[in-house]
């Protein structure tokens, strides 16, 4: 059988989302048992967010304070370009937390309360934990460069069906700027950085005996079907494509259909997890397969088992250690550093 071609996906270590109440980690994503990884969930979570960060806006009409109060504010107040903000009622800064010297508004924490619905004592444990963040990516020099953002932006726009060009106008007409977009995404992944780095360097993943004691006690986890059996959709519209999708029993103009028996061991690993992931009867995500061509393809039936062996699970087993381990790692690393930070509350 030919071997199927499509574009390298985009690979996301551990994507963690933390809730302050109990700085819970979430959202991990754990390699494929064949050796590498893939996140496309992970791509598009990622720009969910972004977007509906920057669908928020949080600004507010801006008073202009006299030259007595901009002389004690400069003096007296620790000033952070990120964070100081005007509240509606015309308080300018509005500073009631510092966090080692970086200001938490009274606005920002009323803001914080209406978007996630929470507590303020729980919005309060967040923007404590984000200015925390951002003072150890700045600690740890992390930094994420303007060719790796671009990356991730063509990987987003591939997931989309778009071409960057087409996603940045697409952007632009939903009323997001794209520069400001780019500053999110920036700051998201210097976020995931650190919390990949965190766990990395406070995982034993290295622990011969630990590894083999979970691949021989999770056997099933390392058997995987030899060939899937399945239904090739094809389109070079994408629109017409997800109409296909939504009732495969109907004929769309455009889109062809062609039964594809695949043998797994000829695809690359994340093709390959992508496929083992997705269930009987349903549809894989659809991919962009070059040349304009987009697929996606209905998995008809998973034939035959075949073990993975010690040496490819390698990388999966380890993942699989960090994650039943991130959540206790994150908390007790994050308390640590909350204690040793100088917060100061200003004002209720």
């Amino acid at each position: 059988m030919q071997q199927l071609h499509f574009p390298r996906f985009l690979a996301c270590m551990v994507v963690v989302g933390l809730a302050c109440a109990g700085m819970r980690a979430a959202d991990s994503k754990v390699e494929s048992v064949t050796g590498e990884g893939s996140s496309t969930k992970g791509t598009r979570s990622l720009d969910r967010q972004i977007r509906q960060s920057l669908k928020t806006p949080q600004e507010s009409p801006k008073e202009t304070p006299s030259k007595t109060t901009q002389e004690n504010s400069e003096q007296n107040t620790p000033q952070d370009e990120d964070f100081v903000e005007d509240r509606k009622d015309g308080i300018v800064g509005g500073i009631a937390i510092t966090v080692n010297n970086a200001p938490i508004t009274l606005y920002q924490i009323e803001t914080q309360q209406k978007e996630h619905h929470i507590s303020r004592q729980q919005a309060i444990n967040q923007l404590i934990l984000q200015r925390i963040q951002a003072q150890e990516i700045k600690r740890l020099k992390i930094d994420i460069e303007d060719d790796k953002i671009d990356a991730e932006i063509e990987g987003i726009a591939k997931h989309n069906g778009m071409d960057v060009e087409d996603f940045m106008r697409t952007l632009a007409s939903e009323g997001i700027d794209p520069v400001t977009y780019k500053a999110q995404l920036k700051k998201q992944l210097e976020t995931r950085e650190l919390l990949r780095n965190i766990l990395l360097f406070n995982v034993n993943t290295n622990n011969e005996t630990k590894m083999r004691e979970y691949y021989n006690s999770h056997k099933s986890e390392f058997s995987v079907p030899s060939e899937i059996v399945t239904l090739r959709y094809t389109a070079q519209d994408t629109q017409a494509l997800t109409k296909a999708l939504e009732n495969k029993d109907v004929e769309v103009p455009g889109v062809t259909k062609v039964e594809e028996k695949i043998n797994v061991k000829t695809l690359n690993p994340q093709i390959a997890q992508m496929f083992l992931s997705t269930q009987e009867h349903t549809f894989t995500p659809i991919l962009n397969a070059g040349g304009g061509n987009f697929v996606s393809f209905y998995i008809q039936e998973k034939l035959g088992k075949e073990d993975v062996s010690f040496n490819q699970a390698r990388n999966f087993i380890a993942n699989k250690l960090i994650e039943e381990q991130q959540d206790k790692i994150l908390a007790e690393y994050y308390e640590k550093l909350r204690v040793k930070a100088k917060i100061k509350f200003l004002r209720q």
